[in-house]
């Protein structure tokens, strides 16, 4: 069970303890955690929280406070573009707290060549960009550490690079579709605009993955079903091409749940009547305002072993995390995968 735990443990926290372990060895500084490890459900609290580094490391030799960010790219496609929303963060963060610099540390090798990819007009010698390497020569008198380093290398990278046009400009639509989704009124009042959110949010986020969005058609007897669906891109390694590969599917349905409780049973069982395997679609997201009941898991898991159909329920923070890191520079598969993670680990016979 402890190993089981183990595996669990969200990466994104195995990285933010190792930095702080690393950044806080003798002769290199001390490092601090800001963050909680759940971020908060307002908004006034998510300004807040989002104005935090990571870290706040102190160098050695004491030239002050530096702003610490870290970047899990488990998905290198279209890693500069991340990088870049990334380096914009951190310099706001610098330029509004008490940091004399910045340090945006990205999981992924960077020569020169990368490293020109993300230079921000003149800004970048108020935030310095580290890769592995950088890493490695931190922890290289640390045999711990460095075997610690490694084991999360392994566990984080999942494909090569694969690369898409740049994006330039800041990117603050998602920041924009997270406030306006939190502030729909939950239950029937505000169904429908919680619907048009939901399938706004999914275009934003995975257009680059998914393709030929259709809007199927709705029942009368379900007021907060989207039951949109996407074709997943060919080309390339992603998040949607292992789903493609591990559940045999070239679409995903995609639903909004606005409901005022956690979605049970029923609504899991709903879902399944529109995933047909001889039809390539056997993979669902369902989008719920406040995630999925104990029952509802359980009818999802039932559901896998029994034929094949694999359904996964985000929460509308989930959604909004995703939604609201993209303008720093996160990666949204990464939220997906967790929770596909957590659900597939702990799938009994």
């Amino acid at each position: 069970m402890k190993e089981l735990q183990i595996e669990m443990m969200n990466l994104g926290l195995e990285w933010e303890e190792f930095l702080e372990r690393a950044l806080s060895q003798d002769g290199v500084g001390q490092a601090v955690r800001m963050k909680p490890a759940e971020p908060p459900e307002s908004e006034e609290d998510w300004e807040m929280f989002r104005s935090e580094p990571d870290l706040a490391f102190t160098p050695a030799d004491k030239s002050g406070p530096v702003a610490v960010e870290f970047k899990v790219l488990r998905w290198q496609h279209d890693w500069h573009t991340w990088a870049k929303d990334a380096h914009r963060h951190l310099r706001q963060v610098v330029q509004r707290g008490p940091y004399s610099r910045g340090i945006l540390v990205l999981t992924k090798d960077l020569g020169a060549a990368e490293l020109r990819r993300i230079e921000t007009s003149g800004f970048d010698d108020e935030v310095d960009v580290w890769g592995i390497n950088d890493l490695r020569k931190i922890v290289a008198r640390d045999d711990e550490l460095a075997e610690a380093l490694e084991g999360l290398i392994a566990d984080t990278i999942i494909d090569e690079v694969i690369e898409k046009p740049e994006v330039d400009g800041p990117n603050d639509q998602g920041m924009l579709l997270a406030t306006r989704l939190r502030s729909i009124e939950q239950a029937e009042a505000g169904w429908r605009a919680f619907e048009l959110a939901c399938e706004e949010a999914i275009r934003f986020l995975f257009s680059a993955h998914l393709s030929n969005f259709v809007r199927q058609q709705r029942t009368s007897d379900d007021l907060n079903r989207m039951d949109l669906v996407g074709r997943i891109r060919s080309t390339g390694t992603s998040f949607w091409s292992d789903l493609a590969s591990d559940f045999s599917t070239r679409y995903v349905v995609f639903e909004a749940k606005n409901y005022a409780d956690p979605i049970g049973q029923r609504e899991i069982q709903i879902t399944e009547k529109y995933l047909v395997a001889n039809g390539l679609r056997t993979v669902a997201i369902v989008i719920a305002r406040k995630g999925a009941s104990k029952h509802a898991v359980d009818a999802a898991k039932g559901i896998l072993r029994e034929y094949g159909k694999f359904i996964l329920t985000i929460s509308l923070n989930d959604l909004c995390k995703m939604l609201e890191g993209a303008s720093k520079g996160d990666q949204p598969e990464n939220v997906l995968f967790e929770r596909m993670d957590a659900f597939l680990m702990a799938l009994g016979r």
